[in-house]
């Protein structure tokens, strides 16, 4: 029988969650903007795995509480990380608080949530490695080529289909963004090479949601960088995992410090 997804709370970020009945690797999945509310099938996929299994929901995002985006994301998964560590959490089903403990923890995210992966793992070392899918790498430059998607037309949309879901007072969301340095590359990329933080990129060179180029400007630029080359497209799924799981796992394994 599938075992059940528990929910809680972190201060006032709403997450879901799997645990081992053992000591355990942590993946912590950070969902893209916009998202969906059902992420189940890949928070089984890594239990089955053999992952304790966290996702936060960003603050102004469905169940977490505020106002999207008003405060700093990064600094509100560093709080995240640090109630994590204290290896509790209370279930909202039957209010049991159910205790874990982790060996590495291990964030994947794609789209939107790479650079708040980036300025996470540079501004806190909270973080074992670091796995991301078609990443965004700099706000200020996305879309310079009108080659991916348009972050402000998908932002509108989201303020009329997901109102309830995504509450933000914000017009343009790259002006937003852009004020968050740890966001940056400026400020993330030299910091995640002297804490060598061991990065694997996945991403599709015809994508036309993000646009290959500014990955294919990082190879070979910073040294703890691997990169899976697919043709499966943009969006983050299981079936896309599984295709390229033995070589994530050589990842893993060879960056296991």
């Amino acid at each position: 029988m599938r075992k059940p997804i528990l929910r809680g709370y972190y201060g006032s970020i709403f997450f879901e969650f799997l645990l081992q009945d053992r000591v355990a690797d942590a993946i912590i999945l950070l969902p893209s903007f916009p998202s969906g509310n059902d992420f189940s099938d890949l928070m089984d996929l890594f239990y089955e795995m053999g992952y304790h299994v966290f996702i936060p929901r960003y603050r102004g995002t469905y169940q977490s509480s505020g106002v999207f985006l008003s405060k700093n994301p990064v600094n509100d998964l560093v709080e995240f990380m640090k109630h994590l560590d204290t290896g509790k959490a209370k279930s909202l089903w039957d209010m049991k608080t159910y205790s874990f403990r982790t060996y590495k923890k291990l964030l994947i995210t794609w789209g939107f949530g790479a650079p708040i992966a980036f300025g996470l793992a540079a501004k806190s070392n909270a973080l074992n490695h670091i796995i991301v899918q078609a990443p965004i790498w700099d706000f200020k430059r996305y879309n310079e080529d009108n080659d991916s998607q348009d972050l402000q037309k998908m932002s509108d949309f989201v303020s009329r289909a997901y109102k309830n879901c995504y509450r933000f007072k914000f017009n343009d969301i790259i002006k937003k963004l852009t004020r968050f340095e740890e966001l940056s590359p400026e400020y993330y990329t030299n910091r995640l090479i002297i804490n060598k933080t061991p990065i694997l990129v996945m991403h599709d060179p015809n994508d036309k949601f993000v646009s290959f180029k500014q990955t294919k400007e990082r190879l070979g630029k910073i040294p703890k960088l691997t990169y899976i080359e697919h043709y499966l497209g943009h969006k983050l799924n299981r079936s896309m995992l599984s295709a390229f799981w033995k070589e994530i796992d050589k990842f893993i394994k060879l960056n296991y410090i």
